[in-house]
């Protein structure tokens, strides 16, 4: 069943590209006998071919254009009925435009009407290369009428010249042929190859999920029995105290200590796990308000620092109001952590367009990181730094990133030991 069904999804999309290819190729049949039928004698000297034929080939057009363009509707309810019609109104005009080139060459032998013709006929097979080799079958059929009358009308004339080009369209309907099938092969394996990838990123992210969802309910249900562990020890503590030696009296601190980092650390993972199950609501968002207003926070907070923000304003950007103020309040956390040491410190929040691309970079002149390392940078739980140096889990960056690619964009870092960090990203 799984098989079957996997067979007509391929079938459907490629049925549906073919279509889609040959929007436009009613129209290059159109143009072309316009042209033969105004700038040759062809319609004066045989009103009996061209008119018949004029008028043939608009309404194969109109009818195969129709059908193009309810595709998405005819197919689904008869896919054989919708390739049946479109095949034979492709191959009755192939055949109809290929008697037309034979009659041609036939009457004006190699003047310039019958090679404006031939000249027609070769570019309508070279674009029906595109457009119908989806179809192996198809596609040689298609050219055999289109190609083979008129080298069977030029070699019946029997002159040198005649034979030259009968050689040249041999030559030419050979090669056709043969780039028809090798487009045929390679299509399919693409489609097949693209499918493939395609199924395998649907199965990954429903994985992904899933663990996103175990480490979810993991993270969770450990909350509970830990503030528990954490409570108790606090009470044990407190009601205890001269009961308990100094050593146990320590051992129980580094209980607490322990339980309150995990505890965090539980929180932090919830997080993560909550930024990349919730919906994005993408809306304008102004960026430069977002770090303006958490960089007077961070100000309040230790009005004894000497820190100078520099934030480029009239920064938007299109996305999640609540994720990216998630994202740009981590990376001003962490700059303002990292120069926490230095007396003129100095964080900017500016952009500047790369190849028609916004980037967005954020600096500080802190602590820096070694390059060597920066592959580590956006990892959770991953340090650069000593703890006792400068406090914290190691999620900040991680966050970043992620929030970053659920919005499509990309996030990277530079940065120097002792000469500060920037952190770049872009918004799809």
């Amino acid at each position: 069943m799984a098989v079957a069904a996997h067979h007509v999804s391929l079938h459907h999309l490629a049925d549906g590209d073919m279509a889609k290819r040959s929007r436009a190729s009613g129209l290059v049949y159109l143009t072309l006998y316009v042209i033969i039928f105004t700038f040759t004698p062809y319609s004066d000297d045989h009103p009996a071919v061209m008119l018949p034929a004029g008028i043939a080939i608009l309404l194969l057009v109109v009818i195969r254009t129709w059908l193009i363009y309810r595709f998405d509707t005819s197919y689904s309810l008869k896919p054989e009925r919708w390739l049946s019609g479109f095949t034979a109104c492709t191959l009755i005009l192939a055949a109809v435009w290929g008697g037309m080139c034979a009659f041609a060459v036939h009457f004006y032998a190699l003047e310039w009407t019958a090679m404006m013709t031939l000249l027609s006929t070769a570019g309508i097979s070279a674009g029906a290369i595109n457009t119908l080799s989806i179809h192996r079958r198809l596609i040689l059929v298609f050219l055999s009428l289109l190609l083979l009358p008129a080298t069977a009308a030029a070699a019946a004339l029997q002159t040198r010249e005649s034979i030259a080009i009968t050689l040249m369209f041999v030559t030419y309907c050979t090669f056709m042929f043969g780039v028809a099938n090798r487009v045929n092969k390679e299509y399919w394996r693409a489609l097949r190859n693209t499918i493939l990838l395609d199924q395998r990123a649907r199965e990954l992210e429903a994985s992904n999920r899933e663990l996103e969802s175990y480490s979810y309910s993991i993270a969770h249900d450990l909350r509970t029995p830990l503030r528990s562990i954490i409570g108790f020890s606090q009470i044990l503590l407190e009601s205890a105290r001269d009961k308990f030696s100094k050593t146990e009296r320590s051992d129980l601190k580094r209980v607490i200590s322990a339980g309150t980092h995990m505890a965090q650390l539980i929180d932090d993972i919830l997080e993560l796990s909550r930024i990349s199950r919730k919906g994005l609501d993408n809306r304008r968002v102004d960026l430069s308000e977002l770090a303006t207003t958490h960089a007077q926070l961070l100000t309040s907070r230790t009005p004894e620092r000497s820190a100078t923000f520099h934030v480029e304003p009239g920064l938007h950007a299109i996305g999640d109001p609540e994720l990216l103020k998630i994202a740009i309040q981590n990376l001003l956390d962490n700059a303002w952590k990292f120069t926490a040491k230095r007396d003129d410190a100095e964080i900017s929040f500016r952009s500047k367009q790369v190849d028609n691309e916004t980037v967005y970079s954020l600096c500080d002149n802190g602590a820096g990181f070694d390059m060597a390392y920066v592959k580590m940078l956006f990892k959770p739980f991953y340090r650069l730094h000593n703890e006792t140096e400068f406090p914290g889990n190691g999620v900040g960056l991680a966050t970043v990133k992620r929030i970053i690619l659920r919005h499509g964009g990309r996030v990277w870092a530079e940065g120097e030991t002792g000469k500060g960090t920037c952190i770049y990203f872009t918004l799809a």
